[in-house]
């Protein structure tokens, strides 16, 4: 009688299991079918408002928009008291600026030997090999750092034609800030290693000594001493004020404002604006709201909040609806599995008498 028992609710347990696991199987899960006017791709551009914009990615339910504001004014502020790389700035007549230029296919003595220089201007790099033998080669590519005659240079750009490098020491940015209070000019002081250039200098020996509170070098040939600030050139000084130019990271720069703090620079260049986007996500351009659907994995619909997005959620409903009674349906079919195992498992159970 037990087992008849078991028996019967184990075949009902087990019809609902699998009615549950049936619809599971049958039914059809529903997706977002919304449709805009065009789909676009990576590489594709997209009109908001009056301007073209591109979509510079677009893959697996995220991307990113771009649009290059051709007339942007580039700003750079260089705080009072900072140091400038000598390969940032550039005037006329700059003395602490050393700078050698490689050109292509020219043979060229580079640090005690002959080499052969070659160039790529699309990669930006150059190639120095040895003229005896071309498997002993060197490749720099613009930024790099090149040992050249003892000085340790940058490689600042590299063209079809030629690659040029540049060593020195850096300049301290100074505003001429005493007793002023608008200043209008700055000041580019060099900043120099003495012990380095002494040191470098086979002339003198290595030290600098004091006497009677002047600083001095010593001649290796006769052992005189003379005064260190008359050995060297006096130190570069150039001054810029509002108005005027320089070239500043190899763009043609303005000192648009100097303040007791800092130097403003500005220059005409291009600024990217980027927005991203994602499924669903509601995101702004030109004033406007828009949303964004993926039908696929690489392209991407368009469409403003205010118009569309209420069919969006209505379908976003309909998929979270179908996904909760999926779950439950799970839930049945499971529980209906461990009622059934249970179920045989008492039945079998022995009878005591």
């Amino acid at each position: 009688m037990q087992r008849r028992a078991a028996a019967i609710y184990l075949v009902f347990f087990l019809v609902i299991g699998a009615g549950a696991y049936g619809l599971i199987q049958t039914a059809e899960e529903p997706t977002i079918s919304l449709q805009g006017d065009t789909a676009y791709s990576a590489g594709d551009t997209v009109e908001f408002g009056d301007r073209a914009w591109e979509v510079a990615e677009a893959d697996t339910d995220s991307g990113e928009l771009a649009w290059v504001n051709e007339s942007a004014v580039i700003s750079t502020t260089i705080d009072n008291g900072s140091e400038v790389p000598v390969t940032d700035v550039r005037w006329s007549d700059q003395s602490a600026r050393m700078e050698q230029v490689f050109e292509a296919g020219a043979t060229v003595q580079y640090n005690g030997s002959e080499y052969e220089v070659s160039v790529n201007g699309s990669a930006e790099s150059f190639t120095l090999a040895l003229a005896s033998d071309a498997s002993v080669n060197e490749s720099y590519a613009v930024g790099d750092t090149v040992t050249y005659e003892g000085n340790e240079a940058t490689v600042t750009s590299v063209t079809g034609d030629a690659a040029t490098i540049v060593w020195g020491g850096p300049y301290m940015l100074v505003v001429q800030a005493e007793n002023v209070t608008d200043p209008t000019e700055a000041m580019f002081v060099e900043q120099r290693d003495l012990e380095a250039m002494v040191a470098a200098d086979p002339a003198l020996y290595d030290e600098i000594i004091t006497q009677n509170g002047t600083r001095k070098v010593t001649y290796r040939a006769n052992e005189t001493n003379v005064a260190l600030e008359g050995y060297f050139p006096p130190v570069e000084r150039h001054t810029i004020a509002e108005g005027e130019t320089l070239t500043y990271q190899g763009n043609e720069t303005t000192v648009d404002a100097v303040t007791n703090t800092s130097v403003e620079l500005t220059r005409p260049g291009q600024n990217t604006v980027t927005v991203g986007f994602s499924e669903g996500a509601n995101f702004t351009v030109a004033d406007t709201q828009y949303f964004a659907h993926f039908p696929n994995n690489s392209s991407v619909y368009f469409m403003e909040t205010s118009e569309r997005y209420g069919d969006y959620q209505a379908q976003e409903n309909e998929i979270a609806s179908y996904n909760d009674r999926v779950t439950g349906l799970w839930g049945i079919a499971q529980l209906c599995l461990v009622a059934a195992i249970l179920l045989v498992a008492i039945a079998y159970l022995p009878v005591r008498g």
